[in-house]
């Protein structure tokens, strides 16, 4: 086994053990004590360095997790001020990277929604021309999104075409954010797909019927590997795409848009698969697979679409 293969391990493990200890309240800070929220700046910043694929591991065990923090737009956001004049980065960079400040990201052209956007201190814009700041930031213009049902990561929407703004990025720096934003938001529906597999597996071992465990069944048994086989490719290619975003391969745009569009389109419908094997307790609203089914529909919707990524696919591809 490779040597990263190792530290990406001993990482997954570390993070797993502590979102166990810490539960799904927790905040932005407890994990920018860990340094995750300053996976994509470098170190003479105060971050640990541009590490998209330890971003990748990192969301991926917050979606186990149900982790409901604003962890996405905080460390998309200190990123996209790494690169900001000089003084609007002193000025809020270190809140960002400490996790006394929060952060909320989002695509022009796509729908305006941000992870807790009625407690975020700061929005940033990822356009074709570039890194917005919005300043003024004006919290009557955002309203509760009603269309998505996350209950652990409430979701809000605003009016972004209104809002007075700064540009502090360049057009390049925008669009390799926003790809990164793509992959934590698909590495984050694995996670909750990867979950949502576990406890079905740990369930149907145990649930007997006709005098024999539900997952002897064979039907059963290829229906569970179709899910595990799901689980593996998705985080395969979203893995793929997180090292050539680290390499800056030329491949990077097409790979990043073509793992969104994959997740995007078949995680939800893998942990509703998961929920139509559980039985009658699948279908009970309080049970935790409905909370990794919420969380895998917001995904999908948060940072674009499958729809979006395609037609991206199919722009840098020259289709």
């Amino acid at each position: 086994m490779a040597d990263e293969d190792v530290d990406l391990d001993l990482l997954r493990a570390s993070a797993r053990e502590f979102l166990a200890e810490r539960g799904e309240r927790g905040t932005v800070k407890d994990l920018a004590e860990m340094d995750w929220t300053g996976l994509l700046v470098d170190e003479v910043m105060g971050g640990t360095g541009w590490r998209p694929v330890e971003a990748c591991v990192v969301a991926e065990e917050l979606g186990r997790a149900q982790d409901g923090s604003a962890w996405l737009g905080t460390t998309i956001g200190a990123a996209a001020l790494a690169s900001a004049p000089g003084d609007l980065r002193q000025q809020l960079l270190p809140g960002l990277l400490a996790g006394t400040a929060t952060a909320g990201v989002a695509i022009v052209g796509e729908p305006a929604r941000i992870i807790r956007g009625d407690q975020a201190d700061i929005v940033l814009l990822l356009g074709s021309n570039g890194i917005h700041l919005l300043r003024d930031l004006d919290r009557d213009r955002f309203e509760l999104d009603s269309d998505l049902l996350d209950v652990t990561r409430t979701v809000w929407r605003f009016d972004a075409k209104a809002a007075p703004s700064a540009v502090i990025g360049s057009v390049e720096r925008a669009d390799e954010l926003a790809a990164v934003a793509r992959l934590l938001v698909a590495a984050d529906s694995v996670g909750a797909v990867s979950m949502a597999l576990e406890r079905l597996t740990a369930y149907l071992k145990e649930r007997i019927a006709f005098g024999a465990p539900i997952a002897s069944f064979q039907a059963i048994q290829h229906r569970l590997v179709e899910l595990l086989v799901f689980e593996v490719k998705a985080r395969a290619v979203v893995m793929r795409a997180a090292r050539a975003i680290a390499a800056a391969e030329e491949r990077a745009p097409l790979l990043t848009a073509a793992a969104h569009a994959f997740v995007a389109a078949k995680a939800a419908a893998a942990v509703d698969e998961c929920m139509q094997l559980s039985g009658g307790i699948g279908f009970t609203w309080e049970y935790p697979l409905h909370y990794e089914l919420r969380r895998a529909f917001t995904n999908g919707h948060l940072i674009g679409t499958a729809r979006s990524s395609r037609a991206l696919v199919a722009e840098v591809s020259g289709w």
